[in-house]
């Protein structure tokens, strides 16, 4: 039985706390699991601790507490925080790559074989210069550097979609034109974004229910997946279906408006539109909809997900990648 250490940098955050939960529940090759967090008090990581994985206080920018959150790790699944809120601070010279960076070094001095990063390929790179996307072009510059360090036996990248979570948040429904949450003055929920580019293919992940599961089955298959990027991608969608799903599945009325322009798309002064939405418009648009800098697909993230749903013992509809018609039917639907 494998007592292989996997320890996970942002174990409280959406992307930690499901590729833990997809872990644990290994019953063919279980693995031992730790989870970091800055604030081992908090109510996500006192659940966490509560079900049986050691979570372990560290903070991304101080090496030595890494070193000592790392030790003895076979391997490492790491998601750097672009809206971290150190990076509000206007007088923040810091940036993610010293962020990632130390991470790395952290991993590296302490020994761990194999090296898992949410992160992306180069907007910079995909549109030839044309545009610059500072997430991107950051989370690309940590899963290079990995990579050049020559130090671990595994460096794999799992880049993620379009967040369903994202329709959860009644915060961010004026920025998407009210949907799916406020009405709009004739009652119909719409979804006011710009045109994606290329055939309107947009990756959407639900990272509760699939993310996580992807990213166990790249430990599954570290050899095949070996310094590449793996989409992270659930459901394939253009916005229009995305609308209509969700109006046939709730029977609310609702549509879908172009916005002709990303500078048209409102911010309301949140920083994560200016500097992630819509410079990632702006990508998708030069590159003809490549979000990931190759073409859209969801295979690769059907086979990962049924390889670790199996490792689970799970069959059927469990083996398989959520759909918007399922997640919108468990998340906006009343159940009787």
């Amino acid at each position: 039985m494998s007592t292989k250490l996997i320890t996970v940098f942002g174990a409280t955050g959406l992307q930690g706390s499901s590729v833990l939960r997809s872990l644990q529940n290994n019953i063919d090759k279980p693995f031992t699991l730790r989870g970091i967090t800055r604030n081992p008090s908090s109510e996500s990581a006192q659940k966490l601790s509560a079900s049986g994985i050691e979570v372990v206080k560290a903070d991304g920018w101080d090496k030595g507490s890494l070193l000592e959150a790392f030790k003895g790790s076979w391997g490492v699944f790491a998601n750097t925080n672009t809206d971290d809120p150190v990076f509000e601070n206007p007088e923040e010279t810091r940036t993610e790559v010293d962020l990632g960076k130390n991470i790395v070094d952290a991993a590296v001095e302490s020994g761990v074989e194999v090296f898992v990063y949410s992160g992306f390929n180069s907007a910079k790179a995909i549109t030839k210069g044309r545009v610059s996307a500072i997430p991107f072009d950051d989370k690309s510059a940590i899963w290079e550097y990995a990579k050049a360090t020559g130090a671990f036996k595994s460096v794999i990248s799992v880049g993620p979609g379009w967040y369903f979570e994202a329709f959860l948040d009644p915060q961010f429904a004026p920025i998407f034109g009210g949907f799916p949450h406020v009405p709009s003055e004739d009652s119909e929920l719409v979804l006011r974004l710009p045109k994606w580019g290329g055939n309107e293919d947009v990756p959407f992940i639900s990272i509760a229910d699939d993310y996580g599961d992807i990213v166990h089955g790249v430990f599954l298959n570290l050899e095949k997946w070996n310094g590449k990027l793996v989409q992270g991608v659930s459901d394939i969608r253009d916005f229009n279906s995305l609308v209509k799903a969700f109006q046939t599945v709730t029977g609310k009325k609702s549509r879908y408006e172009v916005l002709p322009r990303v500078s048209d798309l409102e911010s309301y002064g949140a920083r994560t539109i200016e500097e992630t939405v819509k410079p990632m418009f702006a990508l998708c648009q030069e590159s003809g909809g490549r979000y990931f800098g190759d073409e859209t697909e969801s295979a690769t993230a059907a086979e990962l997900k049924k390889q670790a749903a199996e490792a689970r013992g799970e069959v059927g509809e469990e083996t398989k990648l959520m759909t918007y018609e399922k997640w919108f039917k468990r998340e906006f639907v009343v159940q009787g």
